[in-house]
């Protein structure tokens, strides 16, 4: 009778591949993600430069897995970027953390009570943190899906998205 428990051997096997990936990583070479089952993979990911930092990212899921999560939370957080000023919000703190007078300015607002409230759904959402009392920031581990939501977003909306920016720019 086999043992649960993984021999020494395969224990190396498994760390050895770990080390191979993460040497991969480092060269810079694409190392293709396992599936957890048979439904595949998706991914997201990349390498950003901004307010000073180098952010590397990548991150796969079983389309299963996400498939299984309820609805409710997943659309609280979307919900919570997809309103236009907290996005906007969003797009700022990407450039490094702001106190809240800082902000306002940046969004012409006159009323600090606004962009509390939208700085409350943010943070409960996950998007952003206060590493100091009044200045807020786009949390660490939530910049490259900030990112990766505009980039959906772009594909998603795909000719008409680009057309609406490049007449806004232009008018």
């Amino acid at each position: 009778m086999r043992s649960a428990l993984p021999t020494l051997e395969e224990q190396l096997q498994a760390l050895e591949a770990r080390v191979a990936a993460l040497e991969a990583t480092a060269r810079g070479q694409a190392v293709k993600p396992t599936a957890p089952d048979d439904s595949g993979v998706v991914g997201y990911g990349g390498e950003v430069k901004i307010a000073g930092y180098e952010w590397s990212w990548q991150m796969y899921r079983s389309p299963s897995a996400l498939l299984s999560v309820p609805a409710g939370p997943l659309a609280a957080v979307l919900a919570a970027a997809g309103h236009p000023a907290r996005f906007q919000i969003l797009r700022i703190l990407l450039k490094g953390p702001l106190p809240v007078t800082e902000l306002q300015d940046e969004l012409g607002l006159s009323s600090p009570g606004q962009i509390y409230h939208h700085l409350k759904t943010l943070t409960a959402a996950g998007f952003v943190d206060q590493p100091e009392r009044g200045v807020y920031r786009v949390q660490p581990k939530a910049i490259m899906p900030v990112l990766a939501l505009a980039a959906v977003a772009v594909d998603v909306a795909g000719p008409a998205l680009i057309e609406a920016v490049e007449a806004e720019q232009a008018g």
